[in-house]
């Protein structure tokens, strides 16, 4: 699964800090929900044709390496499909695009000033933001098998944040916000410094696997009810450290990603009041009317 169970939540979690008032009172009156509903997009891949395409872009297929990006696809969908033709785009994924729809959705939902949709639509957007900051989600080789490095995709994005993610900085004051009403295009940028990563991700496992050896490199983990064989805790320490803090560092650009496209999208639906707002408003006017009685 994309990060892992337990990021995806804590993204959706610590973004929710982050967005500013008055939306910030929405999100955290809906924090359980949201954070439990962090996962719907990868159940759905198992049931929902199209669903498991809306969660990556493989950017080599497209003739970019991680140190250039001068053969992008267009970012507007019709002018890609007139040049790569939709079954082409969607096997090599749609995830930049998806996050453009998803965020038109959200935008929507805000204006109907439906809540369930709004909560719907919020935190499917948070999971494709989310999951497009993860460099293995920008190749054709994600899970490695093409460099003889099967496995590195859970490794990277599963196991070292399980690891290591209540040792990170996620609510630190360098997350600022700020909008305008295009930032959703910056998903763009993102994916471009999500495949720059790559180099780093497979080179420093390769790094590893050398120094530990193969025999020491694997071990039998407990997870959940199961018994499953996955890297040993020397070499996830080890491989950690050559990334000098690359998982943070994508956990947190995630994590103001997702907090700015919420707000923005409800900037750009006119700052609608929320039901729970207007309650609370409601019954505000009414105790300043009662005082003044």
């Amino acid at each position: 699964m994309s990060w892992g169970f337990a990021a995806h939540r804590k993204i959706v979690d610590v973004a929710i800090q982050h967005v500013p008032e008055p939306l910030h009172e929405f999100f955290k009156l809906h924090r359980n929900w949201l954070v439990e509903h962090a996962l719907d997009a990868d159940l759905r891949k198992h049931a929902v044709i199209g669903e498991a395409e809306k969660h990556y872009i493989d950017l080599d297929e497209f003739g970019i390496s991680e140190y250039s990006a001068d053969c992008l696809p267009p970012a507007r969908w019709d002018e890609a499909i007139i040049i790569y033709g939709e079954e082409c785009l969607r096997d090599r994924g749609i995830g930049p695009w998806n996050v453009g729809w998803q965020y038109q959705r959200l935008v929507q939902a805000f204006r109907s000033q439906n809540q369930h949709r709004i909560l719907q639509c919020a935190v499917d957007l948070a999971h494709y933001v989310a999951d497009l900051h993860v460099p293995l989600h920008t190749s054709a080789n994600y899970d490695g098998a093409a460099s003889g490095q099967k496995g590195i995709h859970a490794l990277w994005e599963t196991q070292l944040p399980e690891t290591y993610m209540n040792e990170y900085n996620l609510i630190g004051p360098d997350l600022p916000i700020s909008w305008h009403p295009h930032c959703v295009d910056s998903i763009w940028d993102v994916i471009i410094e999500s495949h720059k990563c790559l180099d780093l991700v497979f080179n420093a496992e390769k790094e590893t696997m050398a120094e530990i050896g193969e025999t020491n490199a694997f071990s039998y983990i407990i997870r959940g009810k199961a018994r499953q064989k996955m890297r040993s805790e020397a070499f996830i320490s080890s491989y950690h450290g050559k990334l000098n803090g690359q998982v943070e560092h994508r956990m947190k650009q995630s994590i103001q990603a997702c907090s700015i496209y919420w707000y923005a999208a409800w900037v750009q639906a006119g700052q609608p009041q929320l039901q729970e707002q207007q309650s609370q408003k409601s019954r505000l006017n009414a105790l300043i009317e009662w005082l003044k009685n």
